[in-house]
């Protein structure tokens, strides 16, 4: 498939004769075919491991998951973001800071966990920069490396309102910065990936599966979301639209995605091949099975169950509250968050649990 990385570039994954909508807006649709006759849903996700599964569950025959799906390529959770406005999508996976934005703007619903990509978001500097001189600066994150000195000033690519730009901003703590001590270049990842090996800037954000490149090119990781103590997971979000009208559609993607994610996960020790093909046709990107095996092992994934766990508020803030709360505190000191936006935030009236209640109490994990 001859796909360049861009935005907005549209896959259907479903051959459709004739779209009927199905209840208020264009939110589901039918196929007018007596072969799939199921609901679609539009989803809008990147090029990464968490669009694996719902790659694979596009494949063959659709029908079978109670829906069909028609995908489409973003670069970032910030043009995701974009293409809400317009009403571009029902469904999406992305990082915690434009799930947040989301959630102001237009009441977009977290609804689950796709992936955990703490160790394949990293910023990444070339083998001869000085921020590797020193390991552990601060002792508070002892596998960091730099010093304020050898970053002060120096310029940084991140793609912005990301789990990379939560990264940057707990990278720069740790070393006692912010980030009006740098100099910042807002990139998408294929653009950056291109200016850094250029010679440009001094450090770049990335994350998987560019993260990757820049190891084949010889860079360095400075810190990553683990060492930094940023945690880089990525939501499966909805639109308030799409949950109030489709709520068994919800509920039918969540418990198909996760059910495909776990099975991807229990076997991938065999499927480097077919995680490459993935890459190859929905992301454009040619790796081998060993740089393949790879990024699938750097990726951590929770089952209904242990997504169950991360929402549990009985005993106090859920983790996924403690989560929001220190992004939304790091992009408020940051400025890209007001004090009362921040305050909206924490009342965390956009986590939306119901979907994974339902499912753990038909699974038997609820009583």
């Amino acid at each position: 498939m001859n796909r360049k990385l861009r935005g907005a570039i549209t896959v259907f994954t479903i051959i459709v004769v004739t779209l009927v909508s199905v209840g208020c807006g264009n939110s589901a649709t039918t196929t007018n075919s007596a072969a799939q006759n199921a609901p679609v849903i539009r989803a809008a996700l990147q090029g990464a491991y968490d669009t694996w599964p719902a790659w694979e569950l596009s494949q063959g025959d659709q029908a079978k998951n109670g829906f069909q799906l028609k995908m489409t390529y973003f670069d970032s959770g910030p043009q995701q973001i974009e293409a809400l406005a317009s009403d571009q999508f029902d469904i999406a996976q992305i990082g915690p800071a434009p799930a947040m934005v989301g959630a102001l703007k237009y009441n977009l619903q977290i609804i689950g966990i796709a992936d955990d990509e703490s160790l394949a978001t990293a910023i990444l500097a070339r083998p001869d920069s000085p921020l590797l001189k020193t390991k552990g600066y601060n002792p508070q994150y002892p596998d960091v490396y730099g010093t304020p000195q050898d970053l002060k000033g120096k310029d940084v690519f991140v793609s912005t309102v990301t789990t990379g730009e939560v990264l940057l901003i707990n990278y720069l703590k740790a070393l006692g910065l912010s980030e009006k001590d740098v100099h910042i270049t807002n990139m998408e990842q294929p653009q950056m990936l291109s200016a850094f090996s250029s010679g440009k800037g001094d450090t770049a954000v990335m994350w998987s599966p560019f993260t990757y490149t820049g190891f084949d090119k010889g860079w360095k990781v400075v810190a990553d979301a683990s060492t930094a103590k940023a945690p880089a997971v990525i939501f499966i979000v909805a639109t308030k639209k799409f949950c109030d009208q489709h709520p068994e559609l919800v509920e039918k993607y969540l418990d198909a995605y996760m059910k495909k994610e776990v099975e991807l996960k229990k076997n991938e020790a065999t499927l480097a091949a077919e995680y490459s093909k993935y890459l190859k046709e929905w992301s454009a990107l040619t790796w081998d099975e060993k740089l393949a095996q790879t990024d699938m092992q750097k990726h951590l994934t929770y089952d209904l169950k242990a997504q169950l766990d991360w929402f549990d508020d009985s005993q106090g803030p859920s983790k996924i509250e403690s989560l929001l709360s220190d992004a939304s505190a790091a992009f408020t000191a940051g400025g890209k968050f007001t004090p009362q936006e921040r305050e909206q935030l924490v009342k965390f009236a956009y986590l939306n649990t119901s979907f994974l209640k339902n499912l753990g109490k038909s699974q038997g994990l609820i009583k």
